[in-house]
């Protein structure tokens, strides 16, 4: 049973006194101008300062088309400041016993496991609160894929790592995820009713939800939007709720006050504690240093935490977390040791503004001298488009005059890997297309040299291209196509399958019969069933046939093994080949 929690009481999270509404004043004019900077449409903002409220409001439309004042209560996605709640849902069972941060995870989950075998058995829940597993992102895998949590931890064993175990910090969502799915299994409850229940509960954070679908089902609820060439165009909202521990939660501005509050408050709040303050301690303490690529005068030190990045800002120890999620972007900043913090949400995908609002208000709060936080903020995020908007440029590396290796119709069909899943190869309007499951409609794949083609989508805002090698097997057939999906590791091989399909029984029964390979040794081709076929080598067990069309069959569960008969118009079968890696074999009829 989990230990019953104790609820704060109701608190005016008004203003405390006359001196605090030019405070106040002052803060809504710093959300105000970073808005109109950069073009925002709705934001939330809530700042706390050695427990007093400061400022607790909305501001802009949560609804470019049809309006709507944005209040305290309105729902944003908070993105990857979800993060932070995972963590504390570990700290709090690591509290009663029930886990250990430096115990391997496989003690509690046994199936668990990575593409490294060393790594699977010694990954413990500080490792994957700290991003410090050796695995980067392969954001393709998850996004969008319409998967379980279940399936998704699952198919972590499938994803190379790019770094040693512990030796780098490499920014990961599915590490969270599995935490999340870790407190399932250890409590008996999905991480959503944990959370809901040891945390927002108590917390009265009544607003606030784990799924988009109950923000859309929510009357006051800002809409996502991204910029385009100049302007706000709305954007999709982003189904992540299997994905959910690592970001799926959407809040207010109100519910986000409480939640700094009990931050700032070493674990309690109202005389209600929800969590130790050694605890906290715990998650708000450097865990895994960030190289530091860049200088920055006021910034320095960073590392990441348990589920927030740490940081050394003009002297002052500062604690925060950003999310983005596409239509949204949050910033979550404390400064514990002055009991400050700020949640600024805001409706606009890759958005400087909630960064840019956090720093100011710090800076004006604690006396500190002011930066230009928009413009600077800003800038350093177009140097970033900048570079990924190069990166897709293959121009100099094209051979000229070259043609594909088959005709289109040789590269159609279904390809897949076991994380990624599958992809479609289909006919497009002058070519080849693409389908997969980040992209609802097909995408065109333009010829680039030989058996090269070049992919071009958008990702998060950003234009991206990726140029596709397919390879051919030994029977001059496709066999596999390749993708840089995650640009730290090798490219992702999803393997071509089998045409699907059956072939009626009348079909199949043309290639019975026992038949001799190569003159010596015996195979037999049976009926399993009335709609597959199963061959069998003499000493061994029976392979599945799958049929590829014109008398042509895989072997299911053999890459590059395929049976070919030689079907004569009278219905017989003549014979054919066994076609291997090794080599071609013939077979004939057994006299």
């Amino acid at each position: 049973m989990d230990a019953k929690p104790q609820v704060a009481p109701e608190r005016d999270e008004g203003m405390a006194d006359t001196e605090g509404v030019q405070v106040a004043a002052d803060l809504r004019g710093i959300v105000q101008a970073a808005m109109t900077a950069l073009n925002v449409a709705g934001a939330a903002a809530a700042v706390v300062h050695e427990d007093k409220v400061l400022l607790c409001d909305g501001f802009g439309v949560r609804d470019l088309a049809h309006g709507g004042a944005v209040d305290d209560e309105t729902l944003f996605a908070i993105g990857s400041a979800t993060k932070a709640f995972t963590a504390m849902s570990i700290a709090m069972l690591a509290e009663e016993g029930r886990l250990d941060w430096d115990t391997p995870v496989r003690s509690y989950m046994p199936d668990f496991s990575l593409h490294d075998e060393v790594a699977s058995q010694a990954v413990t829940p500080r490792d994957m609160a700290c991003h410090r597993v050796g695995l980067p992102r392969h954001e393709l895998s998850w996004y969008k894929a319409g998967l379980s949590r279940a399936e998704l931890v699952r198919r972590l064993r499938y994803l190379e790592l790019s770094r040693p175990f512990r030796t780098t910090f490499q920014y990961q969502n599915m590490m969270f995820t599995t935490l999340g799915y870790l407190v399932e299994r250890l409590a008996g409850k999905t991480w959503e009713e944990f959370a809901g229940e040891r945390i927002l509960a108590p917390l009265g954070m009544r607003r606030t939800n784990f799924s988009v679908h109950r923000s859309q089902a929510d009357q006051n609820h800002a809409r996502p939007y991204a910029r385009r060439n100049g302007a706000n165009v709305e954007v999709p909202f982003a189904d992540i709720d299997a994905l959910g521990p690592a970001g799926a939660v959407n809040s207010c501005a109100r519910d986000m006050a409480r939640w700094l509050r009990l931050h700032l408050g070493d674990g309690e709040v109202d005389g209600a504690r929800l969590v130790s303050q050694a605890s906290l301690q715990l998650m708000h303490s450097p865990q895994m240093v960030i190289p530091q690529t860049a200088r920055d005068e006021r910034r320095y030190a960073p590392a990441y935490g348990l589920g927030w990045f740490t940081e050394v800002y003009m002297g002052k120890a500062v604690v925060h977390h950003g999310g983005n999620i596409d239509g949204f972007t949050a910033m979550v900043m404390l400064v514990p040791e002055e009991r400050l913090g700020a949640a600024v949400l805001c409706n606009q995908e890759m958005s400087a503004l909630p960064a840019a609002v956090a720093y100011a208000v710090v800076d004006r709060v604690l006396g500190l001298p002011e930066r230009d936080w928009p413009a600077y903020l800003q800038a350093e995020m177009e140097k970033l488009l900048t570079v990924a908007h190069q990166g897709g440029d293959y121009s100099q590396q094209q051979v000229q005059g070259t043609a594909p290796s088959l005709g289109l119709e040789g590269y159609l069909g279904t390809y897949e890997h076991p994380a990624y899943g599958s992809l479609r190869i289909a006919p497009g309007e002058q070519g080849l297309a693409m389908t997969y499951h980040p992209w609802p409609e097909p995408l065109p794949l333009e010829h680039f040299h030989y058996d090269v083609f070049v992919l071009h989508a958008e990702l998060e805002t950003i234009p991206t291209s990726w140029r596709i090698p397919f390879r051919l097997g030994l029977d001059g057939r496709v066999e596999s196509l390749e993708i840089q999906f995650e640009p730290t590791t090798p490219p992702i091989v999803f393997r071509r399958l089998p045409d699907a399909g059956t072939m009626p029984r009348h079909e199949l029964s043309r290639c019975l019969g026992l038949y001799l390979v190569a003159g010596i040794q015996k195979m037999r081709v049976e009926l399993k069933g009335d709609a597959a076929l199963t061959l069998t080598l003499e000493g061994q067990l029976p392979y599945e046939l799958v049929p590829e069309g014109q008398g042509r069959f895989g072997l299911k569960g053999l890459p590059g093994f395929s049976v070919q008969f030689d079907l004569a118009p009278d219905g017989t079968c003549r014979g054919g080949q066994v076609i291997q890696p090794n080599g071609m074999f013939p077979f004939a009829p057994a006299s």
